[in-house]
């Protein structure tokens, strides 16, 4: 039984569309503090946005000169010194949210690793 459904239809089609991932990030991306890391995700959504990061279950914002949004909704860590190393940010668990009227997908958790670049030379 099928009840309370929107049903959402794009004008040439006439077929439902719900959220489609184009580009869906790594399960696990590691960095070293001296690289930083820009971390993808994209989707096909007619009615919203490109998917909006997720730490934990709050949205992801810019914190100046540690991680940025881009407009892509690309995810940037910036090469940081240990001073500025934080947990929440450093060593969390993102995914990516595409939405519209139609239903809601969640990627896969992406777990982020930042440690320090260790170079033994023999």
């Amino acid at each position: 039984m099928i009840n309370n459904i929107n049903v959402v239809a794009d004008r040439n089609s006439r077929r439902l569309k719900g959220p489609i991932f184009v580009h869906e990030p790594l399960e696990t991306v590691e960095f070293s503090n001296s690289t930083g890391a820009v971390i993808s995700c994209s989707a096909q959504v007619i009615g919203t946005r490109n998917p909006l990061g997720e730490e934990g279950r709050n949205p992801v914002s810019t914190i100046p000169g540690i991680r940025q949004v881009r407009p892509d909704n690309s995810l940037v860590f910036f090469p940081i010194n240990t001073d500025q190393y934080r947990q929440d940010v450093h060593a969390a668990v993102y995914r990516c949210i595409a939405t519209n009227k139609v239903g809601t997908i969640r990627s896969r958790d992406v777990v982020i690793k930042t440690g320090r670049l260790r170079i033994n030379i023999i």
